[in-house]
């Protein structure tokens, strides 16, 4: 009977959480439920913490110095390039970020086109930062125009500067968003909560029997699982700031799942931590491809294509770097949702003549390849989102 109270107890928040939001209800008092706060992912074992992210943040803190640091303001000049790329392949703390882009299994035989992609990034913005010029600064301090390269914003003192190529894309907004995809989505979903990982007996044994990793407080699969939300909290804002509320809520959900998951590890009901599994694949994958298509045809985006179109040239970016992320989601079989065939394909149509400069394809519509409703509406139907209602 103990037990039968102990689980019930588990699922408790989620029945609570599904009372929030009613469909097609008429409210009519002004009173409102009590929201309870949000569960904390915090696990222990004989008093000492079970949790261990280290991992997450060595490789974050890398990448983020290369964007931070290099990328983002195009010091990519001379010994600049050389100390951007030595981070990459080697890493500020010895956790080098490059092992870890594209390394599942699922990705293999793709790889080493997307480490070239990543290296193609980096060679860009050390041409927008005027490597290899006589005079490099006066390269990176020339304001872009359609065929050239150069910054973006109203002069070089401009804190919300960005840089960009000759066709308008910014290769470090490009960089930021495409390693949510090439390292966090490929270790959550292809490494870390992958059914081969969590349907592995050897690692299920060790669990059910409390056998630690080896100097650690935590069995194999318990740090397979933390990992995996780990990584998840770097991506938790995309659900944030979204014009549309298409993902509201979406957060919460997840951080829901992860705790839930990780709580059902210590009992004998292992189906539910695979059930938990399924909702993050699907949620996550929701995630992306609403926020892709945010960026690509949300309000903010036509704003500054209607005001010019320079201006939009970051969201654009952004959404070319989510656009690749969207080859490292998953179904619940552990498939890729898309091919890095198919996301090229889609990339090419956004690059195709003038690239971002050619105001009047973005703009057209859902019929011609290459438009911003093209692309989102291809999106959406792959991942199975509503038609879009908006008149843009």
């Amino acid at each position: 009977m103990k037990r039968m109270i102990k689980y019930s107890i588990l699922v408790l928040p989620l029945m609570l959480a599904s009372c929030y939001d009613g469909v097609d209800e008429t409210v009519e008092s002004a009173f409102q439920w009590p929201i309870p706060p949000a569960p904390e992912y915090k696990f222990s074992r004989n008093e000492e913490s079970s949790v261990d992210l280290h991992e997450c943040t060595l490789i974050r803190s890398s990448l983020d110095h290369i964007y931070d640091r290099y990328m983002s303001k195009a010091y990519m000049a001379k010994g600049d390039y050389e100390e951007a790329i030595d981070i990459f392949r080697n890493g500020l703390n010895g956790s080098a970020p490059q092992q870890h882009v594209a390394m599942s299994v699922s990705h293999r035989k793709d790889r080493s086109k997307i480490l070239a992609d990543f290296q193609q990034w980096f060679d860009t913005s050390a041409r927008i930062a005027g490597r290899g010029q006589e005079r490099p600064s006066i390269v990176r301090n020339t304001e872009a125009s359609q065929g050239h390269t150069g910054y973006v914003g109203r002069n070089t003192g401009d804190k919300d500067l960005y840089f960009v190529d000759e066709k308008g894309f910014a290769p470090a907004e490009i960089f930021a968003y495409a390693v949510k995809g090439a390292v966090y989505l490929d270790k959550i979903f292809n490494v870390n909560i992958h059914p081969d990982t969590l349907h592995d007996e050897t690692l299920i044994e060790d669990n059910k029997a409390t056998r630690l990793v080896k100097g650690h407080n935590y069995t194999a699969l318990e740090h397979h699982w933390d990992l995996a939300y780990g990584y998840n909290d770097f991506l938790s804002p995309l659900a944030e700031y979204d014009e549309s509320h298409s993902m509201r809520g979406t957060k919460e959900k997840l951080l829901q799942c992860y705790v839930m998951g990780r709580r059902y590890m210590d009992t004998p009901y292992h189906e539910q931590v695979e059930l938990y599994a399924d909702t993050i694949r699907t949620e996550t994958a929701r995630m992306f491809a609403a926020r892709t298509i945010n960026l690509l045809t949300g309000p903010n985006t036509y704003a500054n294509i209607h005001d010019n179109v320079k201006y939009a040239f970051r969201r654009l970016s952004q959404a070319y770097g989510m656009i690749y992320s969207l080859q490292f989601l998953t179904d619940r079989k552990g498939q890729t949702l898309m091919t890095y065939e198919e996301t090229q394909h889609i990339l090419h149509s956004l690059e195709q003549g003038h690239g971002l400069w050619d105001k009047e394809r973005l703009l057209a519509n859902e019929t011609q390849k290459g438009s911003l409703k093209y692309i989102a509406a291809f999106i959406r139907e792959r991942f199975g989102l509503p038609t879009d209602k908006s008149k843009n």
